[in-house]
């Protein structure tokens, strides 16, 4: 996809649209591929190694962070699962500027150049607050808040489907709701000079946004068989957050109640069943080992 010219970082055009569906976006971008290439360059030899090293360095600071307030209020923020991140990868930033101007025409994008592009692309570290329920969202935010008191691009901001639960606090996080099927908080900080967007999930919805991020979007976003079973998929998303977070509040006593009032409940035990047969089936297979014959090894495949 790329090679080096000298020390100077190139993108082959025409793979590189092929790669990433962007023949027609990029036609109506008007973008000059030149200019890309600039960008390219810059952000590859200049910008990208320092944001890896930068975002290595917040996520350190978030965790120590977290640590801090742990020991000043204890029990508080156990249901902060993980705190990890990256620069965002070359490519994707020339795929970005390419779908941004040509795709959605934004404004903020128009005359991008390779003296402006780090500050309009707010998202060149992007970090993820992964939490276990619905709920932790508020001791995600706390944290984020106590590093930082400033946002940008109207964060922070929680995104949202119309049938959720309503959990945030719209006194301290602006709610916005979407059919699309996405949830996460987003804040754009900046640190050390450069834009961050942080970003809190749930496991669930992390799943959900791997998946749509993956197979979906950016490149397959109007596909009507994947638009249905992607908003299947949220819905599901949804409801497991809702199911997490009741068995989480509950206490010991109501699960005591609730343990008798279905101890009726059977299951079979499969796991003996896969033991004992896995046990049958390595006895077999020891002896067709031992005699010897190769066409029986060949049989039972076990070459």
């Amino acid at each position: 996809m790329c090679f080096r010219k000298g020390t100077k970082e190139m993108l082959d055009q025409e793979r590189f649209l092929q790669k990433y569906h962007l023949e027609k976006t990029f036609e109506k971008s008007n973008l000059g591929w030149n200019l890309l290439e600039e960008i390219y360059e810059d952000y590859t030899v200049n910008i990208y190694p320092m944001l890896q090293e930068l975002s290595g360095k917040l996520i350190i600071d978030l965790n120590q962070r977290k640590n801090i307030i742990q020991n000043q209020k204890p029990g508080w923020g156990k249901d902060i699962h993980v705190i990890y991140g990256r620069a965002k990868d070359p490519e994707h930033v020339i795929e970005k500027i390419i779908r941004k101007v040509g795709n959605e025409d934004s404004q903020k994008y128009q005359d991008i150049s390779v003296d402006t592009y780090k500050d309009i692309l707010r998202d060149l570290i992007g970090i993820r607050v992964i939490v276990i329920k619905k709920e932790d969202w508020k001791e995600a935010h706390e944290l984020i808040c106590a590093l930082f008191h400033d946002f940008y691009d109207g964060t922070p901001k929680a995104y949202v489907c119309y049938g959720d639960r309503k959990v945030f606090d719209e006194e301290i996080i602006d709610v916005d709701y979407t059919v699309k099927g996405y949830r996460s908080q987003h804040y754009v900080i900046r640190y050390e000079e450069c834009y961050v967007e942080i970003q809190v999930r749930t496991l669930a919805e992390e799943v959900y946004g791997e998946f749509d991020h993956r197979v979906r979007y950016p490149y397959f976003k109007d596909n009507k068989f994947l638009i249905r079973y992607t908003n299947m998929i949220s819905r599901g998303i949804a409801e497991l957050d809702d199911m997490i977070s009741t068995c989480m509040q509950l206490d010991g006593e109501l699960l005591e109640t609730l343990n008798r009032k279905f101890e009726g409940d059977k299951y079979v035990d499969w796991a003996k069943e896969q033991i004992s047969s896995k046990a049958l089936d390595s006895t077999s297979q020891g002896e067709i080992i031992k005699s010897g014959n190769v066409e029986e090894i060949l049989k039972s495949k076990l070459l």
